[in-house]
């Protein structure tokens, strides 16, 4: 779960989270799935991973292609700041699974280290130092129990407002009409998740465990924050920070030059076998919810079904550009602590991979499971879709009307044929063929770093 923010400034520090004490939070919404078990729609998502990794060359050990329709044109800011679109993304944990939903209300990483922080066993021979330890921890428990199930409902409530689309992303609409609310209740419950954070903290100064005093300091230290920049908040609360290697705009620029990114492509056909996700780093992918195959006609998105069951069908995607841009969290985590830790020490309850008594700190249902460290982006997708006779007939008059067509996490707007756009149908060819006219990047995958798998 994501601690969000808070506008006035004595309560706009760290949001550590307590999604320790609800693992399942970080699990897969949807079971793994094999690629014999999976339907039509979850087979184009399969094949289409499997030609990112064939096409371009990005590794199953750490890629995951993700939806929905991301793009990439966060704004330039102030050094010192982030946009709220740059940091909900960058802080997101990513779902375990080779193909992933990306949601801006989801777990922060800084939340999931601060919560696995805080189940780290405080060693003390003190009995009385033992006795106020877990009681501060039991008090710490309790606030953030209340403010958990405060977030959990304003969760429940942006997802009903904006359908899933990340837009506007959670951060920004914490300060709409709809969401000042929660904002509100958000604030108060997080002020005394503070109080009791910090009466913890300070008796970990009389604690013998290793490095978790300072990996405590550490993430409470404000020089390794940023500033989020929102236009829908009246201040700029502070937030555990987040670097990107190149920002959009710049990117693009050397793009447009000749000297950024590189030219690619990918394709694959549904008569092909399915990609093995065994052999990705999830060992496998939920069952995908946004639908692989639409056309937008009429302002509306519809289902392209003989595209998904046409076994003729051939996709080609290339990429005027497209990059990894890595994604590092500052120096408020400590990563050779979280190494070091692997095995414990942890308080009663918690294991490090989990058991029939004990809750996970690693792993898939873990408290920690994986980092986002980098993303796929790309500029100017250009398409062909080749289709059999009866696909194509079927399909036309649609194509002809179009306002728009979806292929996975690609959104292409234009229209069939239109002398506008260029989409073009060819009857000879039994093929749909078209190019992004949008000026803006996309994102259409993270590089992932698994946190001490077993």
């Amino acid at each position: 779960m994501r601690k969000h923010l808070i506008q006035s400034p004595e309560a706009s520090n760290l949001m550590k989270g307590f999604d320790a004490l609800d693992p399942l939070a970080l699990a897969s919404e949807h079971p793994l799935v094999a690629p014999e078990g999976i339907d039509a729609n979850d087979k184009a998502w399969n094949h289409l991973y499997g030609a990112m990794v064939d096409g371009l060359n990005v590794s199953p050990s750490n890629f995951q292609l993700i939806y929905p329709f991301t793009t990439w044109d966060w704004p330039i800011v102030p050094t010192g700041y982030t946009s709220a679109a740059q940091w909900d993304f960058c802080s997101s944990v990513p779902q375990f699974s080779a193909t992933g939903e990306y949601t801006s209300a989801g777990t922060a990483f800084n939340d999931s280290y601060g919560s696995m922080l805080n189940v780290v066993s405080a060693a003390t021979t003190d009995p009385k130092l033992k006795a106020d330890i877990e009681q501060a921890r039991n008090m710490l428990q309790l606030a953030a129990n209340n403010y958990d199930t405060i977030y959990k409902q304003s969760v429940d409530a942006y997802q009903t407002e904006t359908g899933g689309t990340n837009t506007p992303v959670y951060t920004e609409w914490l300060g709409t009409m709809g969401g000042r609310s929660w904002q509100s209740q958000l604030e108060s419950a997080w002020k005394n998740v503070q109080a009791q954070q910090a009466v913890y903290n300070q008796l970990l100064s009389e604690t013998t465990t290793p490095g978790l005093k300072d990996a405590q300091d550490r993430l409470d230290n404000k020089d390794y924050y940023t500033k989020l920049q929102d236009p829908t908040l009246s201040t700029f609360p502070a937030v555990p920070g987040y670097s990107i290697s190149m920002d959009a705009t710049t990117w693009l620029n050397k793009v447009k030059s000749g000297s950024g990114g590189s030219k690619g492509s990918i394709g694959f056909s549904n008569s092909e076998a399915q990609y093995d996700y065994k052999q990705t780093w999830a060992g496998g992918s939920a069952s995908i919810k946004k639908v692989f195959w639409s056309v937008n006609v009429g302002g509306s998105w519809e289902r392209i079904d003989e595209f998904a069951s046409d076994s003729s069908l051939k996709v080609d995607i290339s990429f005027q550009a497209w990059d990894q841009i890595s994604i590092t969290a500052s120096r408020w985590y400590n990563g050779a602590f979280v190494n070091a830790i692997q095995n414990g020490p942890f308080i009663r309850g918690y294991s490090p991979y989990g058991d029939t008594d004990t809750k996970a700190v690693w792993g898939p249902d873990g408290i920690m499971s994986v980092q986002k460290v980098g993303m796929l982006v790309c500029y100017k997708p250009k398409f062909t879709i080749t289709v059999s006779n009866s696909t194509f007939k079927s399909f036309s008059e649609k194509w002809e009307v179009s306002a728009g067509l979806r292929i996975g996490p690609f959104n292409f707007s234009g229209g069939g044929g239109s002398s506008s756009s260029g989409w073009q149908s060819n009857s000879a060819t039994n093929s749909f063929s078209g190019e992004s006219t949008a000026e803006t990047a996309l994102i259409m995958g993270t590089n992932i770093n698994l946190i001490n798998p077993e």
